[in-house]
């Protein structure tokens, strides 16, 4: 015992962070008392120091006196781990002799161990396997396991199974010291049963958040326009634009038609003045002669532009007021031919 207390310190941590002095002490002073109450007969007291011992700090000679113990209270599986983990530890060099014959006496603890160990095969019926839960001595069994041999300390045990809808088993048996134990479950619907309630539909998305803008107060029916009206109105901007513009247009063309035709009836006084006759003029007019005729026909087109653009805003500038177009169609051709003459000149035109 004095041994195994003076090399606690030269053991491996068992924890992945280094141990603390304070912890290493601890461990010191637990595991003396565990391997003391150990070797006194008391494995109830001695487990508990030892456990603790060993989580503190760990140590082969505390690890292999816990599985001596735990053997003892009947742990089999468990203590057979602990001294199944001792046996395998693989020790540095030189290791203290207390390591070296701590492994020795867990090789023969052990194999004694195994063979005392039992196994339980447990069988379910009425339900599926994945839909049951099964406890041995409080200790939840994976279905996994359901059918196969596991390894149970030997001794009666306590067997409990539970499926939804169907009424709970409670049984017990007993496992021989390295023999096998069977145990059917067979789960019978209970009819007082209450069914699972339908699964949780995910819920709607809220809805948007109602509008708060207070409303504007009524107008009386007697001011409220007409439905062509408000039509006419909500697009009156853009025929009134069109409509100015064509005006302007329009305007313009008359500007020009006026002033072409006031220098074309200046050249054509020049060219009474010049020729003598209206059939006869000297060459030296050819020139006049010519601007004349340019002057005419851009006062022409100047008067043909103005009028078109006249006739045409006016039609949409009325429309887009809401007025009824007028009744006269907007002529549908016009013909436009300047005449010149020795005595006078001018712009004849006729429209359909």
């Amino acid at each position: 015992m004095a041994a195994c207390a003076g090399i606690l310190l030269g053991a491996a941590p068992a924890l992945a962070q280094a141990p603390t002095a304070e912890d290493m002490a601890s461990a010191r002073v637990l595991g003396t008392e565990g391997v003391r109450l150990a070797e006194a007969g008391d494995c109830t007291s001695a487990v508990v120091k030892l456990e603790a011992a060993e989580r503190l700090y760990h140590a082969p000679t505390t690890l292999e006196r816990l599985g001596e113990c735990q053997v003892a209270l009947g742990k089999v599986v468990a203590g057979s781990e602990s001294l199944n983990r001792v046996v395998r530890e693989p020790l540095a060099p030189g290791a203290p002799q207390a390591f070296v014959s701590a492994q020795q006496r867990a090789a023969q603890a052990l194999a004694s161990a195994q063979r005392r160990i039992g196994t339980l095969r447990l069988h379910v019926e009425g339900v599926p396997a994945s839909s049951v839960q099964i406890t041995v001595d409080g200790a939840t069994v994976p279905s996994a396991l359901f059918d196969s041999s596991r390894p149970t300390d030997p001794g009666t045990h306590d067997v409990r199974a539970n499926a939804h809808g169907f009424r709970p088993v409670v049984a017990t048996v007993r496992v021989p010291e390295g023999s096998e134990a069977s145990l059917t479950i067979k789960l019978e619907p209970d009819p007082t049963a209450v069914a699972p309630p339908p699964p949780t539909a995910p819920a709607p998305d809220a809805p948007p958040p109602a509008d708060t803008t207070p409303l504007a107060s009524p107008t009386p029916s007697s001011q409220v326009p007409p439905p062509a009206q408000a039509t006419v109105s909500s697009g009156g901007g853009g025929a009134r634009g069109i409509a100015y513009a064509l005006l302007g247009i329009g305007g313009a063309g008359i500007v020009v038609g006026s002033v072409f035709g006031g220098l074309a009836l200046g050249t054509k006084s020049s060219l009474d003045s010049a020729c003598p006759t209206k059939t006869s003029c000297p060459p030296s007019s050819q020139s006049d002669i010519d601007a004349l005729a340019t002057r005419a026909t851009v006062s022409t087109i100047g008067f043909g532009v103005g009028v078109a653009g006249v006739l045409i805003g006016g039609v949409l500038l009325a429309t887009a007021h809401g007025e009824a177009p007028p009744t006269i169609a907007p002529p549908r051709g016009a013909h436009w031919s300047p005449w010149i003459g020795l005595g006078a000149a001018g712009v004849g035109g006729t429209f359909e």
